[in-house]
């Protein structure tokens, strides 16, 4: 999976709930930022397919979907994005929300990828996360956001997704208080760039 040209990216990482949808939608609107949405893609992908199929059987278990068929689905994701003339390579920062989710997933990315910044969006009470994924669960229909499958997906972001933070130098990793309002979020993750 070698890019001639490594796309210029910004790594949203946090628990479920802590608003990685919400400031990689935000930035998606602003010129130069595309945001690609992991489980936004999935969820797009027709149910009735192979790939919709085994989405569904892995989310609605809290789990994620193997490295294989993720990495896949983005690669020819971004092929199309970039065909279409709506993410640019050279020009615009690539907003990543949902992936790598995994260290394995983080080694392949990595060919494709330059991490400018990871934005670690963390809350101090798990609680507040909880209630957040509850009321999305109820307003957006999502049968990935039972009682059951939150406290599951909280589990595999410790074990899976978290470590991930060990693996990028501490000046490239800027630590956000998800907790405060989105416009503050907001402001803190366009602070250190050009």
């Amino acid at each position: 999976m070698k890019a001639k040209v490594k796309y210029n990216s910004l790594l949203l990482i946090g628990a479920p709930g802590s608003g990685k949808g919400t400031q990689g939608k935000i930035l998606g609107t602003i010129p130069g930022f595309f945001h690609f949405s992991s489980g936004e893609l999935f969820r797009s992908v027709s149910a009735q397919s192979p790939v919709g199929k085994t989405f569904l059987e892995y989310s609605s278990k809290g789990l994620l979907v193997p490295d294989e068929i993720t990495i896949q689905l983005f690669c020819s994701y971004m092929e199309k994005v970039i065909t279409e003339g709506r993410f640019r390579p050279k020009l615009d920062y690539l907003v990543l929300d949902g992936l790598p989710r995994n260290v394995s997933q983080w080694h392949i990315l990595s060919e494709q990828v330059e991490v400018l910044y990871v934005y670690h969006l963390h809350c101090p009470d798990r609680s507040i996360l909880e209630a957040r994924l509850r009321g999305r669960a109820s307003s957006d229909h999502r049968v990935d956001d039972t009682e059951e499958v939150i406290q599951k997906r909280f589990e595999v972001y410790e074990k899976e997704t978290k470590p991930l933070l060990e693996l990028f130098p501490a000046e490239r990793l800027k630590e956000i208080d998800c907790t405060k309002m989105p416009y503050q979020v907001l402001r803190q993750i366009l602070e250190p760039l050009p």
